[in-house]
């Protein structure tokens, strides 16, 4: 890998804040490109169902799309280090397009199932590598001592493209344009953040030499056994997300159950994100300063325990009160956040290395796509909700315990 060497002492405002200048409009691309995906991610599967997809074929059509999400977050920080920073988001950009196109103008338009399929498949490994990829940059271009603020910008951006704007902006997309024009409209939205992070971020970082390449894909698989305790950040980082892939799948029926309305319910869970993206920021600097460790322990671990469990059992003690609903959420969107040192974390677990290293964590966010529903689907038959809540709640401690064991090269507490 060439022209790695991070950038001098911040002196600049971005710097202070914890945003390599070098690929300031990086961010900015993160941002726009998640909105693209966030614009059709909260009303997807219902509009499918209304057109006459059967819902196992759509819950079909969001599995396999869980499965290439998790594929391209594992190779994306080492096709970073393959291809080169560039390279790899307008390939991400291409597939994202390429989707898009079999999926709308095919499978939507044209109701053919298998182009529901192969379409969204293809589009699944999409935003990983864009979006992943970039922690290997950052990873590159971060102070040390600025990194989990860096991250913290990062996560600022992706949750308020996809889960803040992208969820309030396709309700009144859908109004104004209605659902296919939105669908087309993500592709838009795509171009922007690709136009942002490749052309007007002038920071790169060039492809490994071709006789370094399969080296750096075999590592995907070598690096867990020379670094065992990324085993222990591949679960972390799996039980980070549950609620947010869990959550959906039972609580609005839940809810139900306490008079509470859709659109209080997509009010709330709104909201819940709006506050994450905020104390994203707010945790990555807490993390240089705190440590690490221990914001994810106190507050993504223990915090998060004990927030999920207050989510789920407010409405019994309070019945249907959106208030007190709507604060629990809050606390966990902040708990959810305690995380964000854990990118930094990682990109000092190793020396060299970094894209595979990364690609173990990415890998634990895209199974956290499938983790969170299957959950739902193996335990709240048998247990019942109220038991999905407490399995949430019980590996959210479990993290707060096991965090202390993944030590960085330079130990942070």
């Amino acid at each position: 890998m060439v022209n790695t060497v991070p950038e001098a002492p911040p002196r600049d405002l971005l710097s202070r804040i914890g945003i390599p200048k070098k690929i300031s409009w990086g961010f900015v691309g993160i941002f726009l490109f998640m909105v693209g995906i966030g614009l059709e991610l909260s009303w997807l599967s219902p509009y499918l169902v209304d057109r006459g997809v059967d819902v196992s074929v759509v819950a079909a059509v969001f599995s396999t799309y869980g499965v290439t999400v998790s594929i391209a977050s594992w190779l994306s920080g080492v096709f970073f280090e393959i291809v080169g920073a560039k390279r790899t988001m307008l390939i991400a950009f291409l597939l994202f397009t390429a989707g898009t196109t079999l999926f709308v103008l095919v499978g939507v338009q044209q109701q053919a199932v298998w182009a529901l399929f192969a379409g969204y498949a293809i589009k699944g490994f999409s935003y990983p590598l864009f979006s992943y990829s970039f922690l290997v940059w950052i990873a590159y271009r971060a102070e040390r001592n600025r990194m989990s603020a860096a991250y913290g910008w990062f996560w600022f951006a992706f949750s308020g493209g996809m889960s803040v704007v992208g969820a309030y902006g396709s309700d009144l997309l859908i109004k104004a344009m209605g659902e296919i024009p939105v669908l087309w409209c993500t592709i838009v939205w795509a171009a922007l953040g690709t136009f942002a992070i490749v052309v007007l971020n002038r920071d790169d970082i060039k492809p490994d030499r071709a006789g370094h390449r399969w080296r750096e894909l075999a590592s995907l698989f070598t690096i867990v056994r020379t670094e065992p305790r990324l085993l222990l950040v591949l679960g972390i980082r799996i039980v980070n997300t549950l609620p947010q892939f869990g959550l959906p799948v039972f609580v609005p029926l839940y809810l139900q159950q306490f008079g509470y309305s859709t659109s209080e319910w997509l009010s709330i869970w709104g909201t819940i994100w709006l506050s994450n993206i905020v104390f994203n920021l707010l945790s990555g600097h807490l993390g240089d300063r705190m440590g690490w460790k221990r914001t994810i322990a106190y507050f993504g671990g223990f915090g998060g325990a004990v927030s999920v469990l207050a989510f789920f059992y407010a409405p019994q003690v309070f019945g249907h009160n959106y208030w007190a609903l709507l604060i629990v959420g809050l606390l966990l969107g902040m708990c959810i956040a305690g995380y964000v040192p854990l990118d930094a974390i990682v990109a000092n677990i190793v020396k060299s290395n970094k894209g595979a290293a990364l690609s173990i964590l990415n890998l634990g966010a895209g199974l956290s796509t499938l983790a969170g529903p299957l959950l739902v689907a193996l335990f709240a038959h048998l247990i019942g909700y109220v038991g999905v809540a407490w399995i949430m709640g019980l590996l959210y401690v479990a993290v707060g315990c096991t965090v202390w064991y993944v030590t960085p090269r330079k130990a942070v507490g």
